[in-house]
């Protein structure tokens, strides 16, 4: 029974997956037919995709159903023959998780809570196993971990747009798949050996995450608070950081790229067409900084229309011939204001490099370390781990255009 109930979990996953999968290649059609002018056509197709989500999410709500019966009698382990269920865990899990935010004592029933939350974070998500003891980290309870990345949404990610490995140890390798160009069988007469046809082309990339971290400050006051507004302002805090964190390793990343003067928007195009590998143009986005979208949204046809348009399937972005354009703010991505010139980087991301990230912030708290004592105040100390490896560096162009009329 428990067999068939894997397999039915399993099964609905792949359809899920493959269900998403369309979902996303229609989108991409329709942005194509959105820069063809298709606008009736994409309406259409848009209604078919609003009809293909719809089914996704019944099938979100059937796969979580199917995984409740399939846990229900699963306890696990936990001092002797006591069981806990997940739920009941992660609830007392958080209310020890609170007590050492705010220096409380922890008893040794507690500490087993805290040993078998973080063993089960560790055999299921990746996350790091910490001491039972006072002055120990402490992985972040799962659902204030989905709490943070939903914050995150209402900022620009990068993130989102590159391939992220979540991994389980601090350095080890990944082996990926790269595009590559196939040659066509050859004809074969009869008797004649078959030869050896192209293998997929797999690259390794070790990995060595750093850790990262900072330092916040908790009045004496803000702890007197509830456990939500307390958790409310760690997780505005967490949120920035970690955007901020994972945005500048991109950005940086980015800026190892060749750099390639773009005369004007013709050359944009070039780089679509011609520089990059079709397969990869059909992936690709046009990343810019304020400047560099004020620019592209001035920009006119010969019938003084826009050449860029609104993108139907993500309300409020852009797209140029069927590539969604993502502005960043000028603080982040940089214009030359020396030059006038701003950054365009075309290309598909996920190809061009990988964020190896260890899923789990790591807290812990001091009242008598650093300046804590001295301020009379509470310091929470907050770690991630992140590395980022390039992948494919013919998936993108870092391009600089001059800007220097709005600039």
């Amino acid at each position: 029974m428990f067999v068939q109930k894997i397999d039915e979990v399993i099964n609905l996953t792949k359809e899920l997956r493959a269900l998403l999968g369309e979902i996303e290649k229609k989108k991409t059609e329709i942005r194509t037919m959105l820069s063809e002018d298709k606008t009736v056509e994409a309406r259409n197709s848009m209604e078919e995709v609003r009809k293909m989500q719809a089914k996704a999410d019944v099938m979100r709500e059937l796969e979580d159903d199917e995984k409740r019966d399939y846990e229900d009698g699963g306890g696990h382990q936990v001092g002797g023959s006591e069981k806990r269920e997940d739920a009941e865990l992660e609830t007392e899990y958080r209310q020890v998780f609170m007590k050492g935010i705010r220096r409380q004592n922890v008893s040794s029933e507690e500490r087993s809570v805290i040993r078998e939350y973080e063993k089960r974070a560790v055999m299921h998500e990746g996350g790091v196993t910490g001491q039972a003891n006072g002055d120990a980290s402490l992985i972040v309870p799962q659902d204030i971990q989905t709490q943070i990345n939903q914050f995150q949404r209402q900022f620009i990610d990068l993130s989102q747009f590159v391939t992220v490995e979540n991994v389980t140890t601090l350095s080890g390798s990944r082996v990926i798949e790269k595009d590559a160009e196939f040659t066509p069988f050859p004809e074969i007469g009869e008797f004649m050996n078959i030869p050896e046809t192209d293998a997929p082309n797999f690259i390794g990339l070790l990995y060595a995450v750093k850790k990262r971290g900072g330092i916040l400050p908790l009045t004496n006051e803000l702890l007197q608070d509830s456990d939500q507004n307390i958790l409310n302002y760690i997780i505005n805090w967490l949120g920035r950081k970690g955007v901020a964190t994972k945005n500048s390793l991109i950005l940086n990343q980015l800026s190892t790229l060749t750099k390639k003067p773009l005369a004007n928007f013709d050359a944009v195009k070039r780089v679509l067409n011609i520089t990059l590998d079709p397969a990869i143009s059909e992936r690709s986005k046009i990343l810019t900084n304020q400047h560099g979208f004020a620019w592209m949204d001035e920009q006119k046809d010969g019938n003084g229309r826009y050449l860029l348009v609104d993108d139907i399937t993500e309300p409020g972005k852009k797209i140029f011939k069927g590539k969604q354009v993502v502005a960043v703010s000028n603080r982040i991505l940089k214009t030359d204001t020396t030059n006038g010139t701003a950054p365009f980087i075309i290309g598909d991301l996920k190809e061009a490099m990988v964020l190896f990230n260890r899923k789990f912030y790591e807290l812990a708290s001091t009242k008598e370390g650093g300046d804590a004592f001295k301020r009379d105040s509470t310091d929470l100390r907050a770690i991630m781990r992140q590395d980022i490896k390039p992948w494919d560096s013919e998936a993108a162009v870092y391009g600089e255009l001059d800007v220097s009329a709005i600039v």
